[in-house]
């Protein structure tokens, strides 16, 4: 329903409203909000503004407006680093996670849960983002390829700062230097990693998955569903540990043969620390193929 204060708009702020409600996004970060403005002031015939580009004054006034107006607010959790959009519902944590910080994913238990793979209800909402280092790259390749000039600093992307809580849900953030496989659900601004990716993970690190018992449960249960989905992650992990643990689930205890998995036993070596499960202590039970502790 239009906003009863939208009538008391200029040509330019309900330009900008209408912007915001076409795109059908619950909230954007600041940054997002002052390329909607460069976008206005790009196309702005007939909109009375008062410079060929955005000032951070200008972002700051239209802001103000907006909210006057009733159209946004503040996100409740994330505070000024997130503008909600009012006149769009919200959908997900997810949504607003991934809105508030383009960088991230679901991942581990919470993105097994997604896909089904179990059937635990994680306490928290665990999401995968790049390493600092790594995500000021990624933020500034984004703001450098985009078709706007770079806007000024108070407003540009950053490393944002989650909170302990969103919507009442713990979170729990895993800062990574390789960045994993994601995708986008559908309808929704949500990421998550890819199953590959999530098989992946639960060898990566099994004690964020519910732990290396839980893991091999479901890879008795669901891998032969997503074989090559799996191996071709595998192939992209760089850790030969993680290669070994895979080989030694795939073939020694499912059976399944691929000459790629085939490729891995090459990469075993002999070492004290090799175990299947990194949580637990070394076990004189061991794969002469993999070279690996079966720990479990």
């Amino acid at each position: 329903m239009p906003n009863k204060n939208n009538s008391l708009l200029t040509r330019a702020e309900s330009y900008l409203a209408n912007a915001l409600r076409s795109e059908d996004l619950p909230a954007i970060t600041p940054y997002s909000f002052f390329c909607r403005l460069q976008t206005m002031y790009g196309e702005g015939r007939n909109l009375y503004l008062r410079h060929s580009q955005p000032s951070l004054d200008d972002y700051f006034r239209f802001v103000k407006k907006m909210y006057k107006a009733g159209l946004i607010r503040y996100d409740r959790d994330y505070g000024k680093r997130l503008i909600r959009v009012l006149e769009v519902s919200e959908r997900s944590i997810g949504d607003v996670i991934c809105l508030a910080d383009p960088l991230c994913y679901i991942s581990h238990l919470s993105a097994m849960q997604r896909w089904g793979l179990t059937n635990r209800a994680p306490r928290v909402l665990t999401y995968t983002r790049p390493d600092k280092n790594i995500a000021a790259a990624m933020r500034a390749k984004i703001m450098v390829d985009s078709s706007y000039p770079l806007p000024p600093k108070r407003v540009q992307l950053k490393n944002i700062q989650h909170p302990d809580k969103v919507r009442e849900i713990p979170l729990h953030v895993f800062d990574s230097k390789n960045v994993g496989a994601y995708v986008r659900i559908p309808d929704t601004s949500t990421r998550i990693a890819t199953i590959g990716q999530t098989f992946l993970d639960m060898l990566q690190h099994p004690r964020q998955c519910g732990g290396m018992p839980h893991v091999l449960d479901i890879y008795e249960e669901h891998a032969h569903h997503w074989t090559d989905e799996i191996v071709n992650a595998v192939e992209t992990c760089s850790s030969n540990l993680v290669k070994s643990r895979a080989g030694y689930i795939l073939e020694e205890r499912l059976g399944f043969s691929d000459r790629r998995i085939e490729s891995w036993k090459s990469l075993s070596q002999r070492g004290g620390s090799r175990k299947l499960d990194p949580q637990k202590n070394y076990s004189p039970i061991y794969s002469e193929t993999w070279m690996i502790s079966v720990n479990v």
